[in-house]
């Protein structure tokens, strides 16, 4: 088993990172950095790195564009789960979360462990898709994360929905600087950081479109 293991764990990482050239191909990006040199320093240790959610596959790029951060992400248990590609999922930096059971702790957990050997993870606070140009509050999930661990918020914005052939933005902000356990209600001081956090994810597009980076 431990043999068969490893050969799975080689071939998964192998399709990783093969199929990486071939996606930027397809999937054509340009990457900004508003700070680049602040925030490579911030992701040498744990951050949790977050950012505007507008299709289904930024979780896939995120992980490799940031690779040498070592960035993890999620994947719904009912996709990590499926027989054909669970032995993949096991395999690479993402972590399987129940998003349809409040009582599933496990993510946490497991999110926890790689953060503590630092790692960084990558979360999507809106929760679900939406348009360009229409961010949906975020909900205080990523800075719950960040408070407990003691990881840095990094925000990205991305400028539209990441389509075949049509070149894409990326803008890399500076580490957030938040106190979240300032005094306060608890879930007063969230809110107030989460409404920050997505009016600086807004700022980065307001400097793109600027030419600011």
């Amino acid at each position: 088993m431990p043999v068969i293991n490893g050969f799975l764990k080689g071939v998964a990482r192998f399709l990783f990172w093969a199929s990486y050239p071939i996606l930027r191909a397809l999937y054509p990006m340009k990457i900004h950095w508003e700070d680049k040199k602040e925030t490579e320093k911030a992701l040498e240790k744990s951050c949790v790195v977050f950012s505007n959610h507008l299709g289904y596959v930024e979780g896939l790029f995120m992980t490799r564009l940031l690779h040498k951060y070592r960035v993890w992400t999620f994947v719904g248990k009912d996709w990590y789960d499926k027989k054909a590609i669970n032995w993949l999922f096991r395999n690479l930096p993402y972590i399987s979360i129940d998003r349809k059971s409040g009582m599933d702790t496990e993510w946490l957990d497991t999110t926890n462990e790689v953060m503590e050997k630092g790692a960084s993870i990558y979360i999507l606070p809106e929760g679900h898709t939406s348009p360009a140009g229409q961010m949906d509050t975020f909900k205080p999930g990523f800075l719950v994360l960040a408070k407990q661990t003691g990881a840095t918020p990094v925000p990205i914005f991305i400028s539209r929905k990441i389509k075949p052939f049509r070149l894409t933005h990326l803008v890399i902000g500076k580490p957030l600087d938040f106190d979240l356990h300032e005094k306060g209600r608890p879930s007063q001081v969230l809110k107030k950081y989460c409404e920050e956090s997505r009016s600086y994810v807004e700022g980065l597009g307001e400097k793109l479109s600027r030419g600011e980076v």
